[in-house]
């Protein structure tokens, strides 16, 4: 009896380290062979890691200090900024695991990353529905995402596997906390920001493109390589669901290309509303300036006239000062001829 159980346990083993080893195989045709973080060039920081690191039996100390730190914050404006830092420093905390090549150190890091980053924009986002003046701090908070977006692209680009993956997925969540902190944006600083999105966006097309086109290229030839009699019926279906995959990825960049589009016809919609409601700016001035111009010219018809007058009232009075002196005058003239008759 010890001995089939004995048996029985070493074929188990021996299952479950086939099946590991065939889904790793697999894995690895599919995604290709992960990166060492450590042998990526991560980009410099601006931002300091926290005093205790994700790998830290600690760290939950560092989230009490951070928790702290938000709860003297009074206003959704303050929690915004400081929500800002903490990303920073989660991004520099994750610069240090890759290059311990700390995998759990990673994940925390990025997760960190995205949890402040989507908070943040939804304090600054909270802080202009409040009516506060977010003009600075939002395209202050806006450097700062399109920053941490480049590192991520950056590193997204030099890995491979399931490491590229999860940047890609991290970029994604920072890229979606930009568009909301957008909108909290003066308007001439919306126009740029959505030029450089819409530059972004076809930038990363093209390379999702290329990346998924070289994935199911490699898978396909691994499994040409695999081709055997025994298999050739499997092979094609699996052959032929490939091609269709890749039928399946034109018609995901035909709707990118769709996407894109939209986002230049709401470039195009809010270049419009801002150069009508320019247009309504100078309109109102010129009313005003008119307004100015009739004002002056009543003001100067009035300063006319009363100088008219003026002059009026002095030509009267120097008419009658005229009869005055001719009849005193003709009086000496009558008491001329009477002196004479005496």
């Amino acid at each position: 009896m010890g001995r089939y159980l004995k048996l029985t346990l070493f074929l188990f083993v021996l299952f479950f380290l086939f099946s590991a080893g065939s889904y790793a195989h697999h894995k690895k045709a599919v995604l290709g062979e992960s990166t060492s973080s450590s042998e990526l060039n991560f980009p410099p920081v601006t931002a300091g890691p926290g005093l205790i690191l994700p790998d830290s039996p600690f760290y939950f100390l560092d989230k009490i200090k951070q928790q702290l730190r938000l709860l003297i914050a009074f206003n959704p404006k303050e929690r915004a900024q400081v929500r800002s830092q903490i990303a920073g420093e989660r991004l520099a905390e994750l610069r240090i695991m890759m290059a311990r090549n700390n995998p759990e150190g990673i994940i925390v890091a990025l997760s960190e990353l995205e949890d402040e980053t989507g908070l943040a924009a939804d304090e600054l986002f909270d802080a202009d529905a409040q009516g506060e003046d977010v003009n600075e701090l939002s395209k202050e908070i806006n450097n700062v995402f399109k920053t941490h977006r480049e590192i991520l692209d950056s590193l997204e680009n030099q890995a491979t596997g399931v490491l590229q993956l999860r940047f890609m997925l991290a970029k994604l969540a920072i890229k979606e906390a930009k568009n909301k902190a957008e909108d909290t944006l003066p308007e001439n600083e919306l126009e740029n920001e959505i030029n450089d999105s819409l530059s972004h966006e076809l930038e990363d097309s093209l390379h999702d493109a290329k990346n998924s086109t070289l994935t199911l290229t490699r898978v396909l030839e691994k499994l040409q390589q695999q081709a055997s009699e025994s298999a050739k019926q499997n092979l094609r279906r699996r052959e032929e669901a490939l091609k269709r995959a890749i039928e399946n990825q034109d018609k995901s960049l035909r709707t990118q290309e769709e996407l894109l589009k939209r986002l230049e016809e709401r470039r195009s919609q809010l270049i419009l509303k801002s150069q009508e409601r320019a247009l309504e700016k100078i309109r109102k001035a010129s009313e005003q300036l008119d307004e100015v111009e009739n004002e002056i010219e009543d003001a100067a018809e009035i300063e006319s006239e009363s100088e008219n007058s003026e002059s009026s009232d002095n030509r009267g009075s120097s008419s009658n000062s005229g009869s005055g002196s001719s009849n005193s005058g003709s009086g000496s003239s009558n008491s001329g001829p009477g002196s004479l008759n005496r």
